[in-house]
């Protein structure tokens, strides 16, 4: 299977699950391969750096809750009324599961703060990277 197919049959499957804008099709996908490529890194040297499984615990949560704020936006943009009491419902219901989380992988499971911070910011690499390549593709129209 060749990354073009690939690339298409996951966006399918990611525009029936609701995430209907291209762009954001786009920024959840890249964020499911960054959080792949980090687990599959964690478990060709897990052994040798544990603390890549932490990086790869702080890539899965952000994925979590990015993949479900971008479907959620989505939904909201369409609706006018009520939209307010939705999305402090979400947004402080999200934020709570991700402190509880939090919480559990440094208190309970003795994560390291470092490598669970740097995983948490890997949803900040995927949109500069689409960043990136949106002005690289707006460039070369131009050119």
């Amino acid at each position: 299977m060749s990354i073009k197919t690939m690339n298409e049959t996951f966006e399918a499957r990611l525009y029936h699950m609701g995430y209907v804008l291209p762009d954001v099709r786009a920024l959840v996908r890249n964020q499911f391969y960054l959080t792949g490529l980090s687990f599959l890194v964690a478990v060709a040297t897990g052994w040798m750096l544990p603390f890549i499984w932490d990086f790869c615990a702080g890539a899965v949560l952000m994925t979590l809750n990015f993949s479900s704020l971008a479907k959620f936006v989505q939904h909201l943009i369409h609706r006018q009324k009520g939209a307010v009491v939705q999305l402090l419902v979400s947004f402080y219901g999200r934020l709570l599961l991700t402190g509880l989380a939090l919480y559990a992988l440094i208190a309970w499971g003795n994560a390291n703060v470092v490598s669970l911070l740097a995983g948490l910011s890997t949803v900040v690499v995927t949109i500069l990277i689409w960043g990136a390549a949106q002005v690289i593709g707006k460039n070369a129209k131009e050119a």
